[in-house]
């Protein structure tokens, strides 16, 4: 008789044991979710900002590039922008680099 209750501890102590690691397991499992949220949540915050900062920086050069005469934008997102030998037109699907050596040529193509 004893000996089955000294069974009936053991099985008892076993099943306590299998609910605490089950619940041990569900808790950390919680706690690492949380914490993976709370960093993920902080990460998109930043690149957020930095997306915004990004923005702004743009927009201040391109300002710049119109005041200075190197940049002028036309309806539909083109741009043509000037450097030291090239024209770079450039709308939302291609870009074309032209000579300036050959500005003379795309005029006389463009007006026929």
């Amino acid at each position: 008789m004893v000996f089955f209750q000294y069974i009936r501890i053991g099985l008892l102590k076993n099943r306590i044991k299998s609910k605490m690691y089950k619940e041990f397991i569900i808790l950390s499992s919680v706690i690492v979710l949380t914490l993976f949220m709370t960093i993920h949540n902080k990460n998109k915050q930043e690149i957020q900002n930095s997306n915004t900062r990004l923005s702004i920086q743009r927009e201040v050069q391109e300002d710049i590039l119109i005041q200075e005469g190197n940049l002028m934008k036309l309806n539909g997102g083109i741009t043509f922008t000037k450097n030291d030998n090239l024209i770079i037109i450039k709308d939302p699907y291609s870009t074309i680099v032209l000579d300036k050596n050959n500005s003379n040529e795309i005029i006389a193509f463009l007006e026929e």
